[in-house]
């Protein structure tokens, strides 16, 4: 009879280098660092995750360096020795001893649904509750802060096949310095691709009466995250008097938040990340809240490479209606990727892969290369 048991957890940090500069409200930066988490069971099967932060702790408040100290010291004793199919048991488990750290959960939570689903022979999508589509249109970052080359950076996108849909990062400039390289952006994209914004959460609400209008008028359809993640209140405000979308994405990380935002009807739409609502059962429950209150889904990312977008493409895979589609392109934006076949963009949409699991594998070559310290971690069952 097989054990499917947890017998041990590895986890190792690699940094990863980017094409280009990737700028947010809060930081830039030029490489990204993942925690790569390897659960073995007793048979020797192994699941993989990744947790991945936006450049750094500014978003959640964990870093890769907190991520890989949380799970190797206090989720790792909740887990070994458990079987790998009593996931809620193992969550609730992992709760009562560690308040927060959504991203170090879902990663565990992410390598415990790819060994399910190769036990199984199943891909994680069939968990989750069947695949309803094949593939995901989604769109690129553009993040320098400079309109001439975002437009340049765009139109290669476009004639490679890969995106026709953009997201312009803000928050980094002055706002009115802000809007007018958004409306050049989407002015000179006009009839070529859709433009969205992202101000991360830069603007008040006294901004926003005079940007949005602009940008609508540009032909953005799309403002994500425009105030503070705690003004629930004045995001609906916005939502009721704007012609574009808008989005809320730092607001929405656990189940109770999109209860609170389905109450309101605080947004047109929210962003799912796996990382954010630690885990992508957490993602799912927060769609379906969405979608059963009128509200659409988005599938967003923190740029993560192939393994993280591989468990956010099975979880869009279930997901029917995704009426803006999303931004899986993290594989797109490294230089140097750990996935032996990495993501697969075709005809301006990331495909879903066949296989197992998360239908991912590890390149162990470049783990090798790119592991941040030869000396990590290995959690085993005693005895």
């Amino acid at each position: 009879m097989s054990n499917y048991k947890i017998r041990s957890v590895e986890t190792i940090i690699i940094d990863l280098p980017l094409h280009r500069i990737q700028k947010f409200a809060a930081v830039g930066a030029r490489t990204t660092a993942v925690v790569l988490i390897r659960i073995t069971t007793e048979d020797g099967l192994e699941g993989i995750g990744e947790c991945c932060t936006p450049s750094g702790p500014w978003w959640a408040g964990e870093s890769v360096e907190s991520i890989k100290l949380m799970i190797d010291d206090h989720i790792t004793p909740q887990i070994v020795g458990e079987d790998v199919f009593n996931i809620r048991g193992i969550v609730r488990k992992v709760d009562r001893v560690l308040f927060g750290n959504a991203f170090a959960k879902a990663g565990v939570e992410m390598a415990f649904l790819d060994l399910q689903g190769k036990i199984a022979n199943i891909p994680v999508c069939n968990i989750l509750g069947g695949k309803q589509r094949s593939s995901l249109q989604c769109s690129w970052p553009l993040a320098t802060g400079l309109a001439e080359a975002e437009i340049e950076e765009a139109e290669s996108q476009i004639a490679s096949g890969r995106f026709n849909l953009f997201k312009l990062k803000m928050g980094f400039l002055d706002p009115e310095q802000d809007v007018a390289r958004a409306c050049t952006v989407a002015r000179s994209l006009e009839g070529k691709a859709k433009v969205r914004a992202d101000p991360n959460e830069s603007w008040d609400e006294a901004t926003c009466k005079w940007a949005i209008p602009k940008m609508e008028n540009a032909g953005i359809d799309m403002i994500e995250q425009p105030v503070a993640r705690w003004n629930f209140d004045g995001t609906a405000r916005i939502t009721e008097r704007s012609n574009s979308a808008i989005m809320m994405d730092e607001s929405v990380c656990t189940v109770q938040d999109m209860l609170r935002i389905a109450q309101l009807h605080a947004c047109d739409l929210v962003s799912l990340k796996i990382m954010k609502s630690a885990g992508l059962w957490n993602s799912r429950r927060i769609a379906d809240i969405a979608l059963s209150s009128g509200i659409s889904i988005y599938m967003g990312t923190f740029l993560e490479c192939s393994i993280g977008t591989a468990a956010g493409m099975q979880l869009a895979a279930t997901l029917e209606s995704l009426p803006y589609g999303g931004e899986l392109s993290g594989p797109c934006l490294i230089a140097e990727d750990i996935a032996v076949r990495p993501a697969r963009y075709e005809n301006f949409e990331l495909q879903l892969e066949d296989g197992v699991g998360l239908a991912v594998e590890v390149d162990e070559d470049k783990v090798s290369a790119l592991r941040r310290d030869r000396n990590y971690t290995v959690h085993a069952a005693s005895g």
